[in-house]
């Protein structure tokens, strides 16, 4: 979802809001942050579920099942390039897991666009179960994977392009944020379906599916409003990501 903008704990709304300053960041070993967090015994346990459960495991590749044979049953018929699946990238195809866990175990709790740059640029986000060969069925079927992330253009494009290439996800067309403060996708979503992609010379697509973690990854939808409840699972997939999203601010009531 928004690791399009931000990683942590305070800021969101489809992203999150960042300080208006920000420290520079030293060198972090991403391979041994974790072990670092686990030694530490700071690990939430939000974080730990979504690092290391069997259960997340279980629950992407559930997810990414049910959405591929949905795909394959609406995609008949098709003509291959007429139509495509829209997808967010982190915590949706790309775990960012890593660059939580450098923020618990330094103690960091609001998000820094600074630490969230060097973890983009950085290019070590792996692929979450399910997301490559959900990407590889997508395309075998004739359609394109439209991916759109509240990652922004500049600087992190480059990065998140080839973060996608080296895991083994094929994306046709990357919609990245213009700035930290175009957080949403409703607008890009508009793009994708009603006028097309002049960059990419890409037509109006007709989009089957969208799949993300966050509400705000599905056209229209918001913490106050989900819609219609059965689009999900037919149209809509959506995937479990208790770490952070739009939910946060939530009373509880």
């Amino acid at each position: 979802m928004i690791r399009s903008a931000c990683l942590a704990a305070a800021l969101l709304a489809a992203g999150c809001a960042s300080s208006p300053s920000s420290a520079p960041v030293g060198p972090i070993d991403y391979d041994v942050v974790c072990q670092q967090l686990e030694n530490s015994g700071k690990a939430s346990r939000a974080l730990r579920w979504f690092h290391a459960s069997a259960e997340r495991r279980a629950s992407y590749e559930q997810v990414f099942r049910l959405a591929t044979e949905r795909v394959g049953a609406l995609a008949r018929g098709r003509a291959p390039g007429t139509w495509a699946v829209v997808a967010d990238a982190d915590e949706t195809l790309l775990d960012n897991s890593k660059a939580e866990c450098a923020d618990q175990v330094q103690g960091v709790v609001n998000h820094d666009p600074n630490r969230w740059t060097q973890w983009v640029l950085a290019e070590q986000a792996e692929a979450l179960p399910g997301a490559v060969a959900f990407a590889s069925a997508v395309h075998s079927l004739g359609g394109r994977l439209i991916v759109v992330s509240n990652r922004e253009e500049v600087p992190h494009r480059a990065a998140t392009a080839s973060n996608l290439a080296k895991v083994g996800i094929q994306v046709d067309v990357l919609l990245l944020a213009k700035d930290r403060n175009d957080l949403d996708k409703n607008s890009r979503f508009r793009l994708i379906e009603e006028v097309g992609i002049a960059a990419s010379r890409l037509p109006p697509q007709q989009v089957l599916a969208y799949v993300g973690d966050n509400i705000k990854d599905f056209p229209y939808l918001s913490q106050v409003d989900i819609g219609d409840p059965a689009v999900f699972g037919t149209r809509y997939f959506l995937l479990p990501n208790p770490v952070y999203g739009s939910w946060q601010r939530l009373p509880m009531r």
